[in-house]
């Protein structure tokens, strides 16, 4: 039977924050990895670790790739972003990661009846993963983009939910196993610190782990690519879209009390974004942000769509000849017993 959203709504355990504002979504994943938090500086051993980048795709999976956007792991839909999302996730989860998550719930996970949340669930493609491979488990994701929060999907262990974020989450304390978070885009910095964060933790059970994922700005990009970026930053900004840091992560579990702080791990993985098919994959994902706000973003930008196309390409020989490549972050910890 298929959970319905009272199943998980109770209002009298919300935790309301002190502001109530209506934020909208957008957003937008083997390597070396390290406990480091800096995020974006350029080391020798990224060098090391670029070079020696495996730019392949799973063997099983590469048949599914042949159409990127109908191949059979990618859920139908009509919304070009929502194909993006999907394609993001199969990149950075099952291409550069090999994983879905890094937090060792597999303990957890093995006897079922887990609990899990995904905060900004997006095209609901991660959690679908996840319950599709435990479906003795129960999987939850919770949005503030209606359409996004609402997808369709027959999975039977599996609920969405749409919330105003800042509103608080909608659950009692120490209801879930395991809360994620990836690629979130729905409220600035210090609302993320002050109000999402530590509600994402109060929902959390003694002993259960969060875990976050972000990507930090692009290393060795070029002028045309630095500038556009940026630009796009500041035209999300206008429509509430922001962008985190991951370097705020680790800073921010390790600011919550009832985080072990003996557990927290940062991990990171380097991506390439010129070579061979996985990086060219990985850098037009990333860029298909912009391509697929053109309209809008040339008004931004006061620019003519074929001037925007002559940029891209500009961005593409850049990426080529300057090896721009970018790190995914994770960041997770083990709530207190």
């Amino acid at each position: 039977m298929m959970f319905r959203d009272s199943q998980w709504i109770n209002s009298s355990n919300v935790t309301k924050s002190k502001k109530n504002k209506n934020k909208r979504r957008h957003t937008d994943p083997s390597t070396s990895e390290t406990s480091s938090s800096s995020s974006g500086q350029r080391s020798d051993n990224d060098e090391i670790t670029i070079n020696s980048f495996n730019d392949s795709l799973p063997p099983s999976d590469s048949k599914e790739l042949r159409n990127i956007e109908g191949g059979e792991y990618f859920l139908p839909s009509a919304d070009k972003n929502i194909e993006r999302l999907q394609m993001q996730h199969y990149l950075f989860s099952k291409c550069v990661w090999r994983s879905n998550h890094s937090s060792p719930v597999e303990e957890i996970f093995a006897p079922g009846g887990t609990s899990v949340l995904d905060v900004q669930c997006g095209s609901g493609i991660w959690m679908s993963d996840l319950a599709t491979e435990y479906p003795n488990s129960t999987f939850v994701g919770i949005d503030d983009d209606a359409d996004r929060a609402r997808i369709e999907i027959p999975l039977p262990n599996a609920a969405f939910l749409h919330h105003n974020l800042m509103e608080g989450l909608p659950f009692p304390d120490d209801t879930f196993d395991f809360v994620h978070q990836r690629f979130f885009t729905s409220v600035n910095e210090t609302d993320w610190q002050e109000y999402i964060l530590p509600d994402m933790v109060r929902v959390l059970k003694p002993g259960g782990w969060i875990e976050l994922m972000e990507l930090s700005p692009f290393s060795n990009a070029g002028h045309m690519t630095k500038k556009m970026f940026k630009a796009y930053d500041e035209f999300n900004l206008k429509l509430g879209i922001h962008r985190l840091d991951p370097s705020v992560f680790q800073k921010g579990l390790t600011s919550i009390k009832s985080i072990n702080p003996k557990s927290i791990r940062s991990e990171y993985r380097i991506t390439p974004l010129f070579g061979g098919r996985l990086s060219q994959l990985v850098c037009q994902n990333l860029f298909k942000r912009l391509e697929l706000k053109k309209i809008e973003f040339c008004e931004f930008l006061k620019i003519s769509e074929s001037e925007f196309d002559e940029t891209i390409k500009t961005m593409y020989e850049e990426v080529s000849k300057l090896k721009t490549y970018c790190k995914s972050y994770r960041v997770y910890g083990k709530k207190l017993i």
